[in-house]
């Protein structure tokens, strides 16, 4: 018997020392997508859903903070093996990165003070008229930032660090507007109260500006074709059990998965 469990043990020991460690870099501020609770872990929508990954194609994950403009150099040079931090997928990034395929779809929106104009608007067309020349924050290195950038030429960007920078300078009067994903709005408007903050115009994805993405995905490093494929075969079967979507309404409270 003694010989039987260490033998099981040293087989125990052989399969954790030889299993794959895989680094992750996220930026821990942007709930629920990530965050840092109070024991400093980190927690949220993204890490269940990397840990899953992991899980699945048999390799350990160690997570790393880093902010988030930071994320895709960092993988360039080989600091990350991977980035699972909400990344939109675009055609500029994927020029430097590769990415997985697509396991989220977030939609977006605005938000502006009440009282705002803006508040009444109900299209994309009203956006563009009541923002047109507006000071709008978004959170640096996002797809958001590019989004305005194109289709609000004369608008003036300010660029944050921290969502939550940008909804206390909304509600200070040093903002018109702010752009980010409607699920990372939610806790900062609740938080601030819906006769501070309040939502203007449509929800937005990419087919309303091809800016914001093809949905989220894993990035990569160029040329990590066999860790693609075997993320890809994990995300295609967690689609197909509904592992992401009970996630998703897990943090969200509603199915943000890519269909």
């Amino acid at each position: 018997m003694y010989k039987t469990a260490t033998a099981l043990m040293l087989v125990m020991l052989t399969t954790a020392a030889g299993a794959e460690e895989i680094r992750i870099g996220s930026s821990a501020d942007y709930p629920p997508w990530e965050s840092v609770d109070a024991a400093g872990q980190i927690v949220g929508f993204d890490k269940d859903f990397g840990d899953e990954v992991c899980k699945r194609i048999a390799a350990d994950c160690v997570w790393q903070n880093q902010s988030f403009d930071g994320l895709l150099p960092g993988l360039q040079i080989g600091r990350f093996d991977a980035v699972i931090s909400a990344v939109s997928i675009t055609d500029e990034r994927a020029q430097k990165v590769d990415f997985s395929t697509a396991y989220a779809d977030a939609p977006n929106a605005f938000v502006v003070p009440a009282g705002s104009a803006a508040a009444g608007a109900t299209s994309v067309a009203d956006l563009k008229t009541q923002l047109g020349s507006a000071t709008v924050g978004v959170q640096t290195g996002t797809t958001h930032e590019q989004a305005l950038r194109a289709n609000f030429p004369d608008a003036t960007l300010k660029i944050y660090d921290r969502t939550d920078q940008i909804a206390d300078d909304l509600v200070a009067g040093r903002l018109d507007a702010g752009l980010m994903e409607r699920a990372s709005w939610e806790p900062l408007v609740a938080e601030r109260g819906a006769d501070k903050l309040v939502y203007a115009g449509p929800l937005l994805s990419s087919a309303d500006f091809v800016e914001l993405g093809q949905g989220q995905g894993i990035a990569l490093g160029k040329g990590k074709d066999d860790l693609k494929k075997r993320i890809d075969d994990a995300i295609t079967a967690m689609r197909a059990d509904g592992s992401i979507k009970a996630m998703s309404e897990k943090w969200f409270g509603y199915d943000i998965s890519k269909q």
